[in-house]
């Protein structure tokens, strides 16, 4: 878990770091959802790593549950960290309709 939450970091400073140039074109999104155990640690990492950049800690909070059925969004795994339209790491968009969460 430990390994997870630094590789999440890392990839947030590396994000961050290729748009240092420019600003990014659509905000960050924490994507969550009432009961994941994971969405403290990983917002407080969130935070480090762009305080660590010199960025504004400012970014929305999405509960997934509340999305609409068409939201592709609501598919992702929580919590995640939404760039632009894309996870952090890359993984693909789900697809609508989407599996309910587990």
């Amino acid at each position: 878990m430990t390994h997870w939450m630094l590789a999440c970091g890392c990839a947030v400073l590396v994000v961050g770091c290729a748009a240092c140039s420019t600003p990014p074109a659509s905000p960050l999104v924490f994507l969550t959802r009432d009961g994941c155990v994971n969405t403290d640690h990983m917002r407080a990492n969130l935070d480090t790593a762009l305080q660590s950049l010199g960025r504004p800690t400012q970014y929305q909070v999405i509960d997934a549950d509340t999305l609409p059925a068409s939201d592709p969004r609501g598919g992702y795994g929580t919590p995640t960290v939404l760039v632009g339209k894309g996870d952090l790491f890359g993984m693909p968009e789900p697809s609508v309709p989407h599996p309910p969460a587990t």
